[in-house]
């Protein structure tokens, strides 16, 4: 066997002559005592960056090893020789194959030392002689579409490929019989070659889809990079134009005080020669007087003496008179005092400050579109990404299509969150357009929706939905905003938020489930008026616990503060509500007892809070409203007795809204009032022609818009209906 021969060209792969550490053709091959190799540079940088080698393809690692011992490594020669031959044969490949002159070399026989194309190996393979030459493919840069040839059995096309083994093969291979009898994954190669040309193009548009993000994100930079140095030079100049004014002001009222001061000396001095030559005046008139007080041992002259003396005394009265001292402190020399408001002003603000020119402001998300009723206030949230932002920055303007506009109002929440609030008075479609610095923010303008007040949707007569005749009792909104309705019956009844029945929920048999709230995190409470008790549970309404049992009597409406965690129960029996500790049901006391007055309670129905904690109860046989404050005291009577407006009969549940509204259900109306009893409107019912016979349950299933769900018990329907705050309404 030839030396060519024994090289086995035609079993040669291109990888195999790649070193496994730098991908490239091996350069002075090494082989490890496991038998691989790889280039002496590679195996030396290892050596060099971590002091040891370990084996990429077994993974035998090799300490305590130096650079010489590499060196020392045996020298793989067929591969250098392989590497060698195929470099020689690859530069000397001629244009055109040398058996037809025609197409462009794919193959080179070792043997006969020629180069051949695709058609003339063919022809060279069936020749007896021929045929087992080792033939070695070119590497043809993609210049022909060799890759879907098997590099076994020469010509053939490619017609199946193995995508367990990521391998394909020929009519002949017999690797692809291997394949199937293994139960491997094997599709036609043009099947593969789709998927793999698909996944190229996803994989190149992605990698353009960067690229162009990328150049964009540049472009984006440079030009902000331009525009921030022209407001840097911008903040320069401001600043020095600022400097230069104070300065200028300072000068000013620098030259104001030294005027001041001017004017100040020269009275002063006025005053010191007009001073200093009334002394001069009586110092010559005390210097002509001593000479004649120069008498000493003539007593004879006593007579001259004391009217000397006479003299000499009314003299120094007048030299010396009382403001004597007053005129010596017209003299005195004034006083500097430093303007401290000045000082303070520039310690804290100096002579201006430094804000980000480029403050983005944005409608926050889940706010670009909302729903309101007519006369609802509304909000609408705006974020800021600089905590150097101002509320003054941010102007709103709310206009429908007619053109009519309303009144906004913006407010700084804190942590760079800002609220826009606003009202509509009429119905359609209205648009708040937000701007900063005249300019509008993203996300603006946000679409509002104004619904009219009234009836939204009806649930008709779902008498059939619980198998049997049973009378309504409550109405809750739960924690996924599914509306559930309880009932005498076993069942439970549940719509979605399009108000569409969805399934019906089995309580357990021994239980009566009345009235129903939904607690903050996710548990809900129920009044059991079969065991008189009330049941804690989870939102398939399974029991968890009990609360009250020997204590209530008739428990129906409930409600909870979560933030003292006290519960409280309207007991119909008791006349009273009770309050238990939610997290222990330890029983904290009870409001009210029976009686007519204020403050006292007969057969109470249902309980709401308000936001600062009173409680507000529906005292259903009394025929009023009353509310009791955080300390469980009596304050007043919000709602009287009465079938008008205004007024209640039998009331029986009632709930507020986020506007701190009251709702209240009666036998055969829902009407609304504040948070101070005031009567706004009737939402539901006709006082004039009952068309219900008893309104249950109310719920507040929605703040914007403002929407409540009421249940009837005959029929047995379910109304949601807009309820914002106008003037009074009647369906």
């Amino acid at each position: 066997m030839s030396e060519k021969k024994a090289l086995g060209l035609q079993f040669l792969d291109k990888n195999d002559l790649e070193c496994a550490i730098c991908l490239e053709r091996f350069t002075e091959p090494k082989t490890l005592e496991c038998l691989h190799s790889y280039c002496l540079h590679c195996l030396q940088s290892l050596i060099k960056t971590s002091g040891k080698i370990k084996c990429p393809k077994c993974c035998t690692q090799y300490d305590d090893i130096s650079q010489q011992d590499v060196n020392n490594f045996t020298t793989n020669e067929m591969l250098s020789y392989q590497v060698k031959h195929v470099k020689k044969i690859e530069t000397e490949k001629p244009t055109k194959c040398l058996s037809c002159d025609d197409n462009q070399p794919e193959y080179y026989c070792s043997e006969c030392q020629m180069y051949l194309c695709g058609q003339c190996i063919h022809q060279h393979k069936i020749i007896p002689v021929l045929k087992n030459h080792s033939l070695y493919r070119l590497d043809t840069n993609g210049e022909s579409n060799l890759s879907n040839k098997c590099k076994i059995h020469g010509d053939n096309i490619f017609e199946f490929y193995c995508s367990t083994c990521s391998k394909g093969g020929c009519n002949e291979c017999e690797h692809v019989l291997h394949c199937y009898h293994n139960e491997h994954n094997v599709i036609p190669f043009k099947i593969a070659v789709d998927e793999f040309n698909q996944n190229a193009t996803k994989v190149k548009q992605t990698a353009e889809e960067i690229r162009n993000k990328l150049k964009e994100t540049r472009d984006t930079i440079t030009k902000q990079s331009s525009d921030f140095e022209s407001r840097i030079q911008i903040c320069r100049t401001a600043i020095g134009l600022q400097e230069k004014n104070m300065m200028k002001k300072i000068q000013e009222k620098s030259s104001a005080l030294m005027a001041d001061l001017d004017k100040i000396e020269k009275g002063n001095k006025e005053v010191v020669v007009d001073v200093v030559k009334q002394i001069d005046s009586k110092l010559t008139k005390v210097n002509e007087m001593l000479p004649l007080l120069n008498i000493t041992n003539k007593p004879d002259e006593t007579e001259t003496l004391t009217s000397h003396e006479a003299n000499i005394n009314a003299f120094r009265k007048e030299a010396l008179e009382e403001n004597f001292d007053e005129s010596i402190l017209k003299i005195n020399a004034p006083s500097f005092l430093p303007s401290k408001n000045l000082d303070n002003v520039i310690n804290l603000e100096g002579i201006g400050k430094i804000v980000n020119a480029k403050i983005a402001y944005e409608v926050a998300e889940g706010d670009e579109s909302i729903t309101v009723t007519k006369g609802q206030p509304f909000e609408v949230k705006a974020v800021s990404n600089s905590v150097g932002s101002e509320t003054s920055l941010l102007s709103a303007t709310l206009i429908n299509e007619s053109g009519e506009e309303s009144a906004t109002e913006v407010k700084d929440q804190g942590s760079r969150d800002y609220k826009v609030t606003g009202r509509c008075h009429k119905e359609g479609d209205w648009k708040m357009m937000i701007t900063a610095r005249g300019e509008e923010i993203k996300g603006s303008p946000v679409d509002i929706k104004v619904e009219a007040l009234g009836l939204v949707h009806t649930i008709d007569d779902i008498q059939h939905l619980l198998l049997d005749q049973h009378n309504a009792k409550d109405v809750m909104l739960d924690k996924d905003g599914c509306i559930i309705v309880s009932s005498s019956s076993k069942y439970l009844l549940k719509f979605n938020k399009e108000y569409s029945f969805i399934g019906r929920i089995e309580v357990p048999e021994d239980v009566q489930v009345s009235c129903m709230h939904q607690m903050s995190d996710g548990q809900i409470l129920y009044s059991d008026t079969l065991n008189k008790t009330v049941v804690m549970c989870d939102d398939q309404f399974q029991n968890m616990c009990t609360f009250g049992k020997g204590t209530l009597k008739e428990p129906c409406g409930l409600t909870v503060n979560k933030e003292t965690r006290t519960m409280y129960v309207a007991d119909r029996e008791c006349h009273c509500v009770f309050k238990f500790n939610v997290d222990n049901g330890e029983l904290l006391g009870q409001i009210g007892s029976y009686g007519r007055n204020g403050g006292y309670l007969n057969r109470p129905y249902d309980v709401t809070l308000t936001k600062e904690g009173n409680l507000i109860v529906a005292d259903c046989d009394n025929h009023r409203i009353q509310m009791f404050d955080a300390n469980d005291k009596f304050m007043r009577i919000l709602v009287c007795r009465g079938k008008e407006d205004g007024h209640v009969n039998f009331p029986k549940y009632v709930a507020i809204d986020s506007e701190e509204n009251i709702l209240v259900s009666s036998d055969s109306k829902v009407q609304l009032f504040d948070k101070n009893g005031v009567f706004i409107k009737r939402i539901l019912g006709d006082i004039d022609h009952e068309e219900f016979e008893g309104i249950e349950g109310i719920e507040v299933i929605s703040n914007q818009p403002r929407r409540v769900a009421v249940v009837t018990m005959q029929p047995f329907s379910i109304f949601v209906l807009n309820s914002g705050q106008a003037n009074i309404y009647n369906y």
